[in-house]
């Protein structure tokens, strides 16, 4: 598929005019980084307007650059979890200037910034008032995110009760999955490159009747397939891997809202919990 696309750039039909020049020459030379890419940073670097990109972009027969992404996630050799992006050569030289890291704290504060719209959005307080509801709250996550969900779960069970990780190790996820209690909730956090075990436990989980909250990036291409509730964060589009700023600022504005719905039951349980830690000895006086 990389391919086809690559042979459509070097098309004399898309190398007509200065700017189809521009535009081919940059998905040519800069493939691996197009799914990091939007219509409006492309025209940026290009300096050609964003309509002038999309023109392009359905003159190679797509219809604007999420289905170009689709097309090269199905090829799937430019989507790995862990990716450093571009020529290791000039991000040395950027680093040496302080452009490298100034960069990066910048897609960070806009990363940040965009958290506000999902806030605002119908689907946060769907979560909200579901992950207060739930009679029980499984929380999954693989690979490089497994560590932050963890963090989740672990931080929102001393805002409720009845909050489990499951790691899927018994190989049946059957304590999610066995219609035992009703009103259970999944959240299930998943980014790039996807896991493959994510999309069938939403899938199996829905079947159960379980409500499932999907949290991931932009570049989910089967989110709104498989979730009842879904919660989408900027993904990376800088030279280096994946942060985890804005993911762990989205959890922790999730339970900070939480708290502020329980109000004194959140503090009536950690005391409870407080009380226990000082019975078992895990913290110092």
């Amino acid at each position: 598929m990389a391919q086809r696309i690559l042979k459509l750039v070097r098309s004399d039909e898309l190398r007509r005019s200065k700017s189809d020049k521009l535009i081919a020459n940059y998905i040519e030379r800069n493939l691996a980084d197009i799914p990091f890419e939007t219509a409006r940073s492309i025209a940026t670097r290009l300096e050609v307007s964003p309509m002038t990109v999309g023109r392009y972009l359905r003159r190679m027969g797509f219809d604007g650059l999420d289905e170009l992404k689709l097309e090269l996630r199905r090829d799937g050799s430019n989507n790995p979890a862990w990716q450093v992006k571009g020529s290791v050569g000039r991000l040395r030289d950027d680093n040496r200037e302080g452009k490298l890291l100034a960069g990066l704290i910048q897609q960070q504060i806009d990363n940040l910034g965009m958290i506000y719209e999902l806030t605002t959005a119908p689907e946060w307080q769907q979560a909200i008032d579901a992950l207060i509801a739930a009679s029980e709250v499984y929380v999954a996550a693989y690979q490089n995110v497994r560590g932050i969900a963890q963090y989740f779960a672990s931080q929102l069970s001393y805002t409720r009760s009845r909050v489990q990780f499951v790691d899927g190790l018994n190989g049946t996820y059957a304590e999610l999955l066995d219609g035992s209690v009703e009103g259970r909730v999944l959240f299930l956090h998943d980014v790039r490159r996807f896991a493959a075990k994510a999309r069938p436990l939403a899938e199996e989980a829905r079947r159960a009747g379980v409500k499932v909250i999907l949290f991931t990036d932009e570049f989910c291409p089967w989110a709104p397939e498989v979730s009842d509730i879904c919660l989408v964060v900027p993904g990376s589009h800088g030279p280096l891997w994946d942060g985890a700023a804005t993911t762990v600022a989205v959890m922790d504005l999730l339970l900070s809202n939480i708290i502020v719905v329980l109000g004194d039951e959140v503090g009536e349980r950690v005391a409870q919990l407080t009380r226990l830690q000082n019975v078992f000895g895990d913290f110092e006086d």
